[in-house]
């Protein structure tokens, strides 16, 4: 007699729940993100979670490479080729405008996690920082520039998108951006 086992996995299941996620830690942060408010806050369980996922930490690795690759499509939307005035504003543009701050949030969050959680939240950053770098560089070196400057400008659009996350003040943090270019130029 065969034993009837319960429902298959819907294989669809576990990416509505990772871009769900996604949403969730874009909207609320990564701070003290534990699975009860998250599966309350996505209508499912824990269970589902551990299922799919196998840990919260496993979970979050996911999100956050997800987020990571929404960040990286978002630069290779800019242009194989664009100026660096171009990339810039365009960068500015979509993580001000398109992404809402959410991406600068989130990053900020796993920035002041990486001290106590490295394993988890050093990969993130340094993601997202070396892509932004590898475009910028790839810019200026088309301009003309040295290298070197492409960290010096990640630094300063990171550190204005984090003010501005964290601030609000728009007109003053565009006026940043626009006195880096001239800088730079």
């Amino acid at each position: 007699m065969e034993r009837e086992l319960g429902r298959r996995p819907d294989p669809n299941r576990r990416e509505e729940l990772l871009l769900a996620v996604v949403d969730y830690l874009l909207d609320q942060g990564i701070h003290r993100t534990s699975l009860r408010p998250l599966a309350a806050a996505l209508a499912t369980s824990t269970y589902t979670f551990v299922y799919h996922f196998g840990s919260k930490e496993d979970l979050v690795v996911e999100a956050l490479g997800a987020i990571a690759d929404r960040h990286a499509r978002a630069i290779g939307r800019l242009g194989e080729e664009p100026t660096f005035n171009d990339l810039v504003h365009g960068y500015w543009r979509w993580s001000v405008e398109v992404d809402r701050l959410r991406t600068a949030r989130v990053a900020t969050d796993a920035r002041s996690l990486v001290r106590t959680q490295p394993d988890l939240y050093r990969p993130f950053v340094e993601t997202l920082q070396s892509d932004l770098t590898l475009a910028i560089r790839s810019a200026l070196a088309r301009a003309g520039h040295g290298s070197a400057d492409a960290e010096m400008v990640v630094a300063a659009l990171t550190g204005t998108l984090q003010e501005l996350a964290a601030l609000g003040d728009s007109a003053s943090a565009s006026a940043t951006v626009e006195r880096l270019l001239v800088l730079v130029d």
